[in-house]
């Protein structure tokens, strides 16, 4: 059944493409990667999503002992599917020129890079071959090539965490799309590192103009326009405002926007006061009905992607403000009749609903529109002595997968920053996959940083508004939006990620996923009105003294 499916699909892809008349080129791309509107559609092209990474080649068949608790003397691995190597991985050797060449990733057919992450590694060369051509069309020092300025400027390139954080400790991140028509082959001369290189892989016949740097240099004034979109003009949407001010909610109480002329929501504000502001942030909880069918159940602070801390967010999709309380949204979120948007105050205090508005522009709904959703739980005291792998959502349907955003209290006071929680991997399985087509090298590589730092960071891609749960007992929170490397899927999609902590201590974990879907599509997490009326978790003892949850959804 699986092979029929995937065929079917292919066949799909197929005839797709063989009408597409523009080609895709990295100027397409670019302007692709900050036109919102693009993610509410299925792909045209349409293409699957995919990935290659350094993950423990270990991890071969599901088998869930592999997780269980064994004492260990030393630094603890994992074995089999929970196996934790996650470097020095490569698809083959090979001999060129009397040098060895690793090789990281390697596609036929049509295709496009479209986002890189790395760890600090300066040694050796990643080399480049396009189209089968024997010279590459890069070759570069790996921290030159990603998180560095040679090939694009910031956004496109960055290091994460901040400046504060030693370059050596820093996630490298290239989001330079490297469109190609035949095939393209990353070697590493030297050994590899950890590292995820995503990409697009497009149905036979689709046309792709190959990337070269003649390209990249004509594209230069593209690329400063892109970056100032994403950074300074982000803020910037079409639409008409309208909105209400000054509402007080008492508990169990809801306001709502009725938006009866056909468009689509360019942006989505949320001012909140309360005398518990964090509280206020998990308990207010935003609902929005499209066309009769609710799709979106999420807190306000999830949202943000701050969870319930005060902090600043400041991504291409979200945004938030603690110095006003303010929450924004920037998902385009199309509708073909009316929208219905509300806000429940869950919680036991009255909430002030200082401001509470959206921006409605037209939108030319057709046979590729797809509705926005977000989903979101969370698991109090989860026990994670045994490893699994934790179900962030499955969605039954087709669409596109676009984003994810955690919220972590850790509970581990161990000295000497032994306290980690994010060794688990992401796994992302399509349309029925037996093994995951995308499998991840760490929580913490999936959002953009390295080696659990703590520090504060902000990109239009990836954002870790507090962090103080990585190095010792606290909260954290990590946001990823996927642009050009969303995940679409045409029947379903599963997204996991690994709970794996060292040293096997409780935690809170909370995780909301935002994605596209056609009508009907169903996703397993149901909204849970007694998870956002618990109060929020501000020390250990508040995590630990509640009744243990077990660590899978499965």
């Amino acid at each position: 059944m699986k092979r029929i499916l995937a065929l079917s699909f292919l066949a799909v892809l197929r005839a797709a493409s063989v009408f597409a008349s523009e080609p895709i080129t990295l100027e397409s791309l670019l302007e692709e990667m900050v036109d919102r509107s693009e993610l509410t559609r299925i792909g045209d092209p349409p293409y699957v999503a995919k990935a290659a990474t350094s993950y423990d080649r270990q991890s071969k068949v599901n088998n869930p002992a592999d997780g269980l608790y064994v004492e260990k003397n030393g630094r603890d691995w994992g074995k089999g599917w929970f196996a934790n190597r996650d470097f020095d991985q490569y698809l083959r050797k090979e001999k060129i020129d009397g040098r060895t060449e690793h090789v990281l990733m390697e596609d036929e057919g049509p295709g496009a890079i479209v986002r890189w992450w790395a760890t600090a590694n300066n040694r050796g060369l990643i080399r480049i071959y396009l189209d089968g051509a024997a010279e590459p069309v890069i070759a570069m020092k790996p921290a030159e090539l990603v998180g560095g300025d040679r090939l694009a400027p910031y956004p496109l390139s960055f290091r994460a965490s901040d400046d504060r954080t030693n370059p050596n400790w820093r996630g490298h991140d290239l989001y330079l799309p490297i469109p190609y028509q035949k095939s393209c082959k990353v070697t590493w001369e030297g050994t590899p590192a950890y590292y995820q290189i995503g990409y697009r892989k497009y149905a036979p016949g689709t046309k792709v103009e190959t990337f070269t740097l003649d390209q990249l240099e004509a594209c230069k004034k593209t690329m400063e326009r892109v970056a100032r979109r994403l950074t300074v003009g982000s803020t910037a949407v079409r639409g008409k405002t309208t909105g209400r001010s000054d509402i007080v909610l008492r508990p169990e109480e809801s306001t709502s926007l009725r938006l009866s002329k056909p468009g689509a929501i360019t942006k989505l504000l949320v001012r909140l006061g309360a005398k518990d502001y964090r509280q206020a942030l998990r308990s207010t909880v935003l609902t929005i009905t499209f066309d009769g069918e609710r799709t979106v159940w999420i807190p306000v602070g999830a949202l943000g992607g701050v969870g319930y801390s005060e902090e600043n967010n400041d991504t291409f999709f979200a945004k938030a403000d603690p110095a006003t309380g303010t929450i924004r949204s920037y998902y385009v979120m199309p509708f073909r009749t009316v929208a219905v948007v509300t806000l429940t105050n869950f919680g036991q205090q009255n909430v002030a609903i200082e401001r509470f508005e959206t921006t409605v522009d037209d939108y030319a709904w057709d046979e590729r529109s797809l509705y926005f959703h977000a989903t979101w739980f969370e698991l109090r005291n989860i026990s994670t002595q045994n490893r699994s792998d934790l179900n962030l959502v499955t969605v039954r349907g087709a669409g596109r997968y676009v984003g994810t955003s955690i919220t972590i209290f850790n509970t581990c006071t161990l000295p000497n920053n032994q306290t980690w929680w994010g060794e688990g991997d992401d796994k992302v399985y399509v349309d029925g996959e037996a093994f995951p087509s995308i499998f991840g090298t760490g929580t913490e590589d999936y959002f953009g940083y390295a080696y659990c730092r703590p520090q504060r960071f902000h990109t239009p891609f990836v954002s870790q508004p507090r962090g103080e749960g990585n190095k010792k007992w606290g909260y954290s929170n990590n946001n990823r939006h996927h642009v050009l490397d969303d995940i679409p899927f045409t029947t379903s999609v599963q997204f996991d990620m690994e709970i794996w902590h060292p040293f096997r201590k409780n935690m809170n974990y909370a995780a909301a996923a935002f994605f596209y879907a056609r009508r009907g599509a169903e996703a397993n997490i149901v909204p849970s009105v007694e998870s956002v009326r618990h109060k929020v978790a501000l020390h250990r003892d508040e995590v630990i003294a509640v009744q243990p949850a077990v660590g899978s959804r499965q």
